[in-house]
């Protein structure tokens, strides 16, 4: 192989590496339910008991919905459709993250999307309310997620 070509596979393998470090998380402990909505948010408290049922429940919806697409199997935000996404997609096992945000706004964001931590730059995630069969299953989906926290 030409020394160019060596150079320019080591080079675009870099510049990768590079773009998916600088892809981190958008102010991961900043909300993500705007202002007007947060009271309503943080008051939607989950009727759901978490147990082993209702956690592998939420972890089948959770891929069943599509979710691990962006935020990977384990829930680390890496999916095969995080690349290039900016911000990436939410790690869910952050503790800091985990103890910031209840799981009202949770459901909220899953509902309803998020415009980032300004309520102006869209990202990624979009509202799902109408992709569940019955939206309380979104509870499900809060107790897989809040089990991944490590």
């Amino acid at each position: 192989m030409k020394l160019w070509k060596v150079t320019t596979l080591a080079c675009a393998a870099a510049l990768m590496t590079a773009s998916a470090a600088l892809a981190a998380e958008l102010d991961p402990l900043s909300p993500r339910v705007p202002p007007a909505d947060m009271a309503a948010a943080k008051a939607d408290k989950n009727p759901t008991p978490v147990t082993p049922d209702s956690i592998e429940k939420g972890k089948e919806l959770f891929t069943e919905l599509g979710c691990n697409g962006c935020h990977g199997d384990n829930g680390t935000g890496d999916g095969p459709a995080s690349a290039g996404l900016e911000p990436s997609p939410r790690n869910f096992t952050n503790p800091k993250w985990q103890a910031e945000r209840t799981d009202g706004e949770l459901k909220y964001t899953d509902f309803k999307g998020s415009s980032g931590p300004d309520f102006k730059s869209p990202t990624a995630m979009i509202a799902n309310e109408a992709m569940y069969d019955d939206p309380n299953d979104v509870w499900d989906v809060i107790n897989y997620i809040r089990s991944l926290k490590k």
